[in-house]
């Protein structure tokens, strides 16, 4: 079985991620590389065409995922086991329609929990360009990562890294290179708040450790070591990981702010 793009961005720094071409990821096998160089030079022509791009099936989904037929007239894919090539015995893979994301933390879908998040962050002070920069490309990667883990739960590992990728080759042209310093950075980290960040001590040596100050190192290097640039960034990311809600029960509320997030995207999809 086909491993998604997880395997091969575990450890892949931000730095990396600015500097590199997809062609510098000589670990992903050759025939998806090609397809995911293909995916980032083929960008689309808004940021509303960047939102539909979830509902459309491409070579590198395809190479990815089996398909298994259809259900209800949508075509459903098998998702990975992403720790072996076998699902255990008492793990059922998990079959769903490009797009699901459902899991513990989300019973929206994907495109959904999008617009939901363009909703807030708009709500949050945000500029209409910036909030639909930012969601429409924090979870490009969940496209080509969606994996069963060893507990049969939906999971992402490191979307943000490969979305923060495919963002950089979209952003080009489209905007200062500082602000597309910001936007990559911003979704390569936004989920460390969730993450590294909430931990106090290393894993394998048990002392202390304040990742988050760590990655703020990280980013003097990666604007040479203007505090300013990096204050900016940090604030994103911290209001992008409040911003990215998951939804437990789809209420009528919800379901307006998910309506005035697709009306948000439409009003910005030129970045004006």
């Amino acid at each position: 079985m086909n491993k998604t793009l997880t395997k091969y961005f575990g450890k892949t720094s931000l730095m990396r991620i600015w500097h590199s071409s997809v062609e510098d990821f000589t670990e992903i096998p050759e025939d998806q590389r090609l397809k995911l160089y293909a995916i980032c030079e083929n960008r689309p022509d808004n940021l509303e065409e960047v939102y539909n791009f979830f509902d459309l099936p491409d070579p590198l989904f395809r190479s990815i995922y089996d398909e298994v037929g259809t259900k209800n007239g949508e075509k459903q894919y098998l998702y990975p086991f992403i720790q072996g090539a076998a699902i255990p015995d008492h793990i059922e893979e998990v079959v769903g329609p490009i797009g699901a994301q459902t899991s513990k933390y989300h019973q929206e879908s994907l495109k959904d929990h999008i617009a939901l998040v363009v909703k807030n962050l708009f709500d949050a002070g945000l500029s209409g360009t910036l909030a639909t920069q930012l969601a429409v490309m924090h979870d490009l990667g969940k496209k080509y990562t969606s994996a069963t883990n060893k507990v049969g739960q939906v999971c992402f590992y490191n979307h943000a890294a490969i979305s923060a990728l495919i963002a950089k080759y979209w952003l080009r042209g489209t905007a200062s290179q500082t602000t597309v310093k910001y936007i990559v950075a911003t979704i390569y980290a936004h989920m460390l708040p969730y993450t590294d960040w909430q931990r106090a001590t290393d894993f394998k040596t048990g002392l202390p450790r304040d990742f988050r100050h760590e990655f703020e190192l990280q980013l003097k290097d990666f604007y040479d070591g203007h505090p300013g640039d990096i204050q900016r960034t940090m604030e994103l990311i911290d209001l992008l990981a409040k911003c990215d809600e998951g939804i437990q029960e789809i209420t009528p509320e919800y379901e307006q702010k998910i309506a005035s997030g697709r009306e948000i995207i439409h009003l910005y999809r030129h970045g004006a």
